[in-house]
């Protein structure tokens, strides 16, 4: 039997399933729709399931472990005192399954599915509902040699599904553009390409068709009424965003549309552009609108205030998150890239994100640590309870 560690501690990536009832965790950024954790009982006589990094429900037929599991999820535990209490086959095979860890290693492991890389840092829109808005960046391109670096390194990881080229930008406004699909090609890797379809030219559709690396084409489009929509945008691009959007659909590749709003306006636009684009094969869904972590005010600004210690978030575990320097950083909603744990040049895609920086920032998000009154997920709505789309539940705060 393996040397167990002097203390031990919950993982709090766990999250708890009883038997008869749905799982309390949805994934929906990976996805082309709502998906759940999966696994069915092997016996009658399952007491309750754990769900960790890889989806899949491990159920057990023991109360008592799941009692060691709850009594261990806030703070460590010297292991004599856990043997003692529940037994040393049941800490044995809870720290086998990785159920219970060294403190030191809470949130060091991570499961990648996607790399999203920011290939230029430009957007030709203005949405309400980004602080592009208010704030528009330096406009920046990736070089190509980073660029190969970043994806041979993706590639070579092994668990990477997809990439984007998204990060509050325009991917189709990137002057190398058709140059990074062949890339893709050469690494067998997939695109998800977010885009406002306004520069999304018959040439870059061809490129697309012929490198036959799109995954899917998600536009966003937050309505068919082009005074509203130039309102919502900054931009007067509604003729070429929809012609585009139309010539893409015709091209035969698989289309979604996000409706970005809130209130019954979302409601209103969301119904409008179902009836138009619909029909045409095209799936249209509502946009999660949020403030960006605060960074987004007027009627946009959701106020999220968590306190206490946070409960964890699925994007610093499943995404890397890529700069166009090459940096590092927590996740999608960080627009200023507070959060930098390394450079993509520093070593291999697993050494960064199993690196002391990158767990230390993961402790805070999963509330192994504590995380500063100024840290950007204490403003996020990931953060919420009640959230939907919310990937972790830990141990600590939902058991």
């Amino acid at each position: 039997m393996a040397q167990l560690s002097l203390s031990l501690q919950t993982s709090p990536y766990l999250t708890r399933v009883s038997p008869g009832t749905a799982p309390a965790v949805v994934y929906l950024t990976d996805t082309f729709g709502p998906t759940y954790p999966h696994g069915e009982p092997a016996s009658a006589d399952a007491v309750f399931g754990i769900v960790g990094l890889d989806r899949r429900i491990v159920w057990h037929n023991d109360p008592t472990v799941l009692a060691m599991l709850v009594a261990a999820a806030a703070q460590p535990w010297e292991t004599t005192a856990l043997v003692a209490r529940f037994g040393q086959m049941r800490v044995a095979e809870a720290a086998g399954r990785g159920w219970l860890l060294a403190p030191r290693d809470l949130c060091r492991d991570y499961q990648l599915v996607s790399g999203e890389i920011e290939v230029t840092a430009h957007c030709n829109w203005g949405c309400r509902f980004c602080p592009v808005a208010t704030d528009p960046k330096p406009r920046q391109t990736m070089p190509m040699p980073l660029f190969g670096e970043v994806i041979t390194k993706l590639a070579e990881h092994g668990t990477i599904d997809y990439v984007t080229f998204q990060f509050f930008n325009e991917p189709t406004l990137d002057r190398y553009f058709t140059e990074r699909l062949a890339v893709l090609a050469d690494h067998g890797l997939e695109l998800a390409l977010y885009t406002n379809a306004s520069a999304l030219t018959p040439a870059k559709i061809a490129a697309l068709r012929e490198r036959k690396v799109l995954r899917h084409l998600i536009v966003n489009l937050p309505s068919i009424d082009a005074a509203q929509f130039a309102a919502l945008t900054g931009s007067r691009s509604y003729e070429a965003t929809t012609r585009n959007l139309r010539a893409a659909i015709d091209a035969g590749f698989r289309v979604q549309i996000v409706v970005n709003g809130i209130g019954e306006a979302l409601a209103e636009n969301l119904d409008q552009i179902g009836r138009r684009y619909l029909p045409l094969g095209v799936e249209v869904s509502a946009s999660a609108t949020c403030d960006r972590a605060g960074d987004v005010g007027g009627q946009y600004f959701q106020n999220v205030q968590a306190r206490g210690r946070l409960t964890g978030c699925g994007w610093p575990v499943h995404h890397a998150n890529i700069s166009v320097t090459g940096d590092l950083f927590l996740c999608c909603n960080d627009y200023y890239q507070r959060e930098r744990f390394g450079n993509i040049r520093d070593g291999s895609l697993h050494e960064l994100m199993s690196s002391d920086a990158a767990t230390v920032l993961r402790q805070k998000v999963f509330g192994v640590a504590d995380a500063s009154a100024g840290f950007l997920c204490r403003r996020c709505h990931n953060q919420a309870p009640d959230y939907p789309g919310r990937e972790f539940r830990p141990l600590a705060t939902f058991g």
